[in-house]
């Protein structure tokens, strides 16, 4: 990431197509039948709008399994990227914190954990629950 970037707070991961998941009743799902980006290790995309209160952040992590988080970092309020091959993942502000697949800071200056919330992969599909 360049220095500019990150001055201006300008993540990598891009946002999912809004035909590829839906929100409802606490719920996100996301059709991963749609979202090839999903699909290998270290893949993300963000989902925002569609009434939902704050931008969720999916990646497939390293380790292959499905995780979702609040996209927000606790220490300036920047979005959040994975680090692809080192289960991490990294605020996309100068400072660059970075957190662990359950959210809790590893270094930088975030002192607090990132939300994460509960998912559920099944068949085609993740379901994210945001409450």
């Amino acid at each position: 990431m360049s220095i500019f970037k990150a001055i201006l707070g300008i993540c990598e991961t891009k946002p999912l197509a809004e035909t590829a998941w839906e929100a409802s009743n606490g719920t996100a799902t996301v059709d991963l039948k749609a979202a090839a980006v999903l699909a290998d290790k270290g893949g993300a995309a963000y989902l925002k709008g569609k009434g939902l209160a704050k931008p969720v952040l999916v990646i497939r992590g390293d380790d292959g399994r499905l995780y979702a988080y609040q996209d927000r970092c606790t220490h300036g309020g920047r979005k959040i990227d994975p680090l692809p091959g080192e289960g991490k993942l990294k605020c996309c502000s100068v400072n660059h914190s970075t957190f662990d697949y359950d959210g809790k800071p590893l270094s930088g200056p975030a002192k607090h954990n990132i939300t994460r919330y509960e998912t559920e992969e099944s068949a085609d599909r993740l379901v994210i629950k945001l409450s």
